[in-house]
């Protein structure tokens, strides 16, 4: 019994790592739930045919991987000189602070592994942070030393870089290479490495980032962004508005893929950071040997030239940082009185942007000059940095009293269409009804409904409980932290986790069976 329950645990965590499922507790231990989970997701990643940049359709998997490949090799690559240092118009301060002089110990690298996920897909050396958990009280030493040693020579073994390129769907049916999201998984030798200059260098961010930018920096809340970006669109509305005003929606395109070197390493020396700290975070974004996953096999074996990685447990810090550019830009362009910004009340601050990692608005007074300035300050930040908008998914809204000829030409000055009623901004949308602002957010009941649809697998009630309070119960979380839900959505939201506890398929047991255990 004791060997048939050990075959079965051991069984339940595979196919649970395989199906990428997060379980709150160990009270169901489904393996059909997660073999099935399995089957659904090889089904949905499958790759059966691409369409290249000649508009040719491949179903050859050779030909689709020499597709992917090509595409994330002109991703990666780049003949720009630096440009970055020209950009950067003001010096570092004389004294440097040094977040290097600290150099980590066993027992900051133990507490660093424990905070990793232990079941996370691991990098091209097969070993995840299970493993090492299980295995530190024998390799515990070397990886000290191993770190201890990147840290005092700030070179980085080529193998210990070496990632895989997994792709996600962006969208249902995905024909080109662009419709694929690229995650870097990374050894986690690497990630340990990488988290602990992330720790140092994450501590100083609040003095280094613009208030402009709420994403990964310690006290700021994506909350703040909504609110005001909601109250912005609400003013617009506003009789009381007496100052024509746009705000401009941006998209960048591959926006971590594009990034330039030189431009983060110059935006590093800005804030006075030591030249090692800075020598210790090149050696570990521009050494990867990147390989990508196509169907669970591993194709080509190439290195980048630009870009950080989404998997980096530095490519967040170092992103904002990068972007923090644009935000000084704009501060700058105000105190020279270049641009005005709006304002949203007689004491309130002028606001010219609002940030989130790459989710990116700016807002102006509604005007041909301070339009084209703020098209200028954009376009220098892009051919500095390597981001490129994408106009054609960015979109710009007009506040009362902006004619219509003003809106047309800024409209061409950014090549942008009016923002959608149903636009969505950090998944709010941003333009809410005047009377019934809960109706705006009724995406959020057809969320709940295709996640019970999707869990077609037959679980019992244990699971089914688990699952209500692990997944179904979250998901309005996030939007109820910004917005009261009247008493009639959130019972809607409760029929729907009602219907998913008492339907569904019963338990195969019979009445005789639970006579007996009883």
């Amino acid at each position: 019994m004791n060997r048939y329950e050990e075959n079965l645990t051991k069984l339940t965590e595979f196919y649970s790592q395989r199906a990428k499922k997060h379980w709150a507790t160990k009270g169901d231990r489904n393996t059909s739930y997660f073999h099935n989970a399995v089957i659904k997701r090889r089904r949905k990643n499958q790759i059966v045919s691409i369409t290249d940049t000649n508009n040719v359709t491949h179903f050859n998997p050779e030909k689709i991987a020499h597709v992917f490949v090509d595409y994330f090799k002109q991703n990666f690559q780049t003949n720009n000189a630096d440009h970055g240092r020209p950009y950067l118009r003001t010096q570092p301060d004389a004294h440097q602070q040094d977040p290097t002089t600290s150099i980590p110990d066993k027992q900051e690298i133990w507490q660093i592994l424990n905070e990793m996920r232990r079941n996370a897909s691991p990098g091209p050396d097969g070993l995840n942070v299970a493993f090492y958990i299980a295995a530190w009280e024998w390799i515990g030493d070397d990886v000290t030393d191993l770190v201890r040693k990147f840290y005092i020579t700030g070179i980085m073994p080529s193998h210990i870089n070496n990632t895989n390129i997994v792709l996600i769907p962006k969208k249902i049916v995905c024909k080109t290479p662009a419709d694929f999201r690229p995650i870097s998984l990374c050894n986690v030798i690497y990630k340990m490495i990488a988290k602990t200059l992330a720790n140092r260098l994450k501590p100083h961010l609040p003095d280094y980032i613009h208030p402009s930018q709420q994403a990964f920096i310690q006290g700021r809340r994506i909350s703040n962004n909504i609110i005001i970006a909601q109250e912005i669109t609400h003013s617009f509305t506003l009789r009381s508005w007496n100052s024509p005003a746009f705000m401009l929606k941006i998209d960048l395109a591959k926006a971590f893929d594009c990034l330039h070197w030189s431009f983060i390493f110059s935006a590093l020396t800005r804030k006075g950071l030591h030249d090692h700290f800075i020598n210790l975070i090149h050696a570990c974004i521009s050494t990867p040997m990147f390989s990508v996953i196509i169907n669970g096999q591993s194709y080509a074996r190439f290195r980048s030239s630009r870009g950080i990685r989404q998997g980096c447990p530095l490519s967040p810090y170092l992103f904002v940082l990068a972007i923090n550019e644009l935000s000084i830009s704009m501060q700058e362009a105000m105190m020279s009185k270049q641009l005005t910004g709006i304002s949203l009340g007689p004491k309130c601050p002028s606001i010219h942007s609002l940030m989130f990692a790459d989710d990116l608005l700016v807002c102006g007074q509604a005007t041909i000059q301070e339009a084209t300035t703020m098209n200028q300050i954009i376009q220098s930040f892009c051919t500095q940095s390597g981001q490129t908008p994408n106009w054609s998914k960015s979109a710009i809204l007009f506040s009362k009293g902006v004619d219509i000829n003003t809106q047309n030409a800024i409209k061409n000055i950014f090549h942008v269409p009016t923002i959608d009623q149903k636009s969505i901004h950090l998944g709010h949308p941003l333009i809410l009804p005047a009377k019934d602002r809960a109706s705006a957010y009724n995406f959020v009941i057809d969320k709940f409904k295709a996640n019970f649809l999707a869990t077609k697998n037959k679980l019992s009630h244990a699971g089914r409980l688990t699952l209500i309070n692990s997944v179904f119960a979250s998901i309005p979380v996030y939007y109820m932290s910004n917005i009261l839900f009247p008493k009639k959505f959130l019972s809607k939201l409760n029929a729907i986790i009602r219907n998913f506890w008492w339907t569904g398929i019963k338990e195969e047991t019979s009445a005789k069976s639970l006579c007996l255990r009883a």
